[in-house]
């Protein structure tokens, strides 16, 4: 029986055995310690049977809870590399859109004056022309059932 509770121990580090009799028959609980976050990892096992019938089947049952618990162990721990190796992969795409979206600045836009100047009141006719332009361009292409036409911004 130690040699069962000895791999269940240095898995986990602790294990805590409670035993208590209930009338004729036994309660056994076995309580894996350790610093796991997860709940699962922290669940006893608890078994209760007369005191004949532990001694035949407490060895299987803690082969049993033992491998169960070992293999979801494996299995949180798998997640986690996992989840690690995504949170990083993240990060590192995050990382080169921002530097790529550094290096591509937007023109500052022209800045508009109060039209004393005779050079600016130039500019702001040239740039309504051209906003017209748009505009007509866009009306045209625009279907008649007022939805935008995507093939017809490009």
């Amino acid at each position: 029986m130690f040699q069962q509770l000895e791999a269940i121990v240095r898995e986990t580090s602790k294990v805590t055995l409670t035993l208590k009799m209930a009338g004729d028959q036994m309660a056994v609980v076995v309580m894996p310690g350790g610093d796991s976050k997860e709940a699962a990892l922290r669940q006893p096992l608890v078994l209760t049977a007369l005191p004949a019938e532990l001694d035949d089947g407490f060895v299987a049952a803690l082969q049993s809870f033992h491998g169960v618990h070992r293999s979801l162990a494996e299995q949180v721990s798998a997640t986690n590399e996992i989840l690690q190796a995504a949170e990083k992969s993240q990060a590192g795409k995050a990382q080169k859109a921002l530097s790529k979206g550094s290096k591509a600045a937007l023109p500052a836009p022209a800045s508009v004056t109060d039209g004393d100047d005779e050079e600016s009141s130039d500019d702001d006719s040239d740039s309504a022309a051209k906003t017209a332009a748009v505009a007509a361009t866009s009306e045209a292409s625009a279907p008649a059932d007022g939805k935008t036409d995507l093939f017809g911004l490009l």
